[in-house]
């Protein structure tokens, strides 16, 4: 018997700001872990696995934020692009389709930060393990 995993991740980015990483974080209150692989202001939950759901995952990154949505609109004004990022690779027979749902705050905050959404799936399963 194959067993299924699901691999699950969400960050939001705010790029392009015209700051650098302090400045956005001392104008934010909110210091997240450095990126080696970026120069993007990046805050990912501290979770990925299937154990925490993506809706906990998007929770954890963006409720310190709401607060801030004005601050964080002003670097929108100033050319900034803020991105809630989710991945999600479903791993082994049987996981069929996952859905998830976003809390009305967190589609608020995005839409008071012209925030984009972008949604990465991979269903790593072959046809053979689908179900029939």
């Amino acid at each position: 018997m194959r067993v299924v995993r699901v691999e699950q991740c969400a960050s939001l980015r705010i790029i392009d700001s015209g700051l650098d990483l302090a400045q956005i974080s001392e104008l934010l209150g909110i210091w997240p872990p450095q990126s080696a692989s970026s120069d993007d202001w990046k805050l990912e939950s501290s979770a990925g696995d299937s154990a925490v759901s993506l809706e906990t995952q998007i929770n954890e990154i963006v409720t310190p934020l709401l607060g801030q949505a004005d601050k964080i609109r002003e670097l929108v004004d100033r050319g900034a692009k803020v991105e809630l990022f989710l991945t999600r690779s479903l791993l082994g027979p049987g996981v069929g389709h996952l859905c998830f749902m976003l809390d009305v705050s967190v589609i608020k905050f995005l839409a008071e930060v012209d925030a984009s959404v972008w949604f990465d799936e991979y269903d790593e399963t072959s046809a053979d393990d689908r179900p029939k």
